[in-house]
């Protein structure tokens, strides 16, 4: 669901610059235990949830496929296959590249677009890289993407996790985006946290979540 701040699509671009690519293409899933399989016509089943600070607010079923459209980065040669991820879905008209290595995951939210470190597995707990928005010199926004090596146990798969959190001048969190990624599977665990500081509050909650419940893998 792309409805988290526009300061992020600027931060991964940023963290991207800091992570090498390989040419990679969507072969069928690069291998029984890609992070993100990319067979086309592959099919995800998600339960989609949004809230508020004030608690749940919506629930509804959502579909993500694997399509055959491709386009190629032009600056890295990388081919990304295109995502149909419904109206409201995390994923939704996003194209996505598996590094051949299988370490990372790499998304352009659209063609054209510049595309970004989506997710990367480590070896060890630490920071993946970083980026910003510096459009106000005043009070920039910092961000950090941080990878966790051990799998977590999460809604029945071993995923690895991924979490970037976006801070203000002032080191108020305004935004954490926790992806769980298990390898043959793809995404099992999508979520936006964020703080609500209007009317002086500071609220820090859950803005969405999506989360597998069934998938058609290939």
């Amino acid at each position: 669901m792309k409805r988290y701040f526009a300061l992020i699509l600027i931060a991964f671009t940023l963290l991207s610059v800091a992570c090498h690519k390989k040419t990679s293409g969507p072969n069928p899933g690069y291998g029984a235990n890609s992070l993100f399989p990319l067979t086309a016509g592959n099919t995800w089943y998600y339960q989609d949830s949004a809230f508020t600070d004030s608690g749940a607010v919506e629930a509804y079923l959502d579909t993500m496929v694997a399509t055959k459209t491709t386009w190629t980065d032009p600056g890295s040669g990388t081919i990304f296959l295109g995502l149909q991820d419904g109206q409201y879905g995390w994923f939704d008209s996003a194209f996505i590249a598996v590094d051949p290595s299988n370490f990372a995951v790499y998304e352009a939210d659209a063609p054209y677009f510049q595309p970004y470190t989506f997710f990367q597995t480590v070896n060890q707990d630490g920071a993946v890289g970083t980026g910003g928005d510096y459009s106000n010199p005043a009070c920039p926004i910092s961000s950090v993407q941080y990878g966790y090596a051990a799998p977590a146990s999460i809604y029945g798969y071993q995923a690895y996790k991924n979490v970037e959190v976006i801070t203000d001048c002032h080191s108020t969190i305004l935004e954490e985006v926790v992806s769980y990624l298990s390898p043959g599977v793809g995404p099992v665990r999508m979520e936006d946290w964020r703080t609500d500081t209007t009317g002086g509050k500071n609220i820090f909650y859950e803005d969405f979540s999506q989360t597998l419940v069934s998938k058609n893998l290939h």
